[in-house]
């Protein structure tokens, strides 16, 4: 079997604002856009998997999955999120051995979290 046969390749999240996402995404983090169509709006990340925002009239926002956002430092991300109207959780969680994240949600409420990983500590 190939070794990526079960992964995660695409990964498609609501839009009911398809400039406001846009905008959101590629100041934030740098993705890049293609609409493919009225209703689907594609994005590439830098790196990683890529996939779309599908057009919506409305959803309850935080009603999604949560998907996590490898980066180095939190700061500049959380400064950024509630100027580009976003919104973000104050306090970081700590994964022991593993890393460390803090949730924020976009403008339309979908669920993401920064991730930092941490260096695991040997158990002696």
């Amino acid at each position: 079997m190939n070794r990526d046969a079960h992964a995660i390749t695409k990964v498609t999240l609501r839009s009911t604002d398809f400039e406001r996402t846009s905008r959101f995404y590629s100041q934030l983090f740098g993705w890049k856009f293609h609409l493919h169509s009225p209703t689907y709006l594609g994005f590439e990340p830098p790196a990683g998997i890529d996939g779309g925002f599908q057009r919506v009239d409305s959803f309850s926002p935080g009603d999604s999955v949560l998907i996590y956002i490898l980066v180095d430092d939190f700061e500049p991300y959380l400064r950024r999120i509630p100027e580009l109207d976003g919104t973000s959780a104050a306090e970081v969680e700590v994964v022991p051995g593993y890393g460390e994240y803090v949730r924020f949600n976009d403008p339309d409420g979908n669920r993401f979290a920064l991730w930092r990983t941490v260096v695991r500590q040997p158990d002696f």
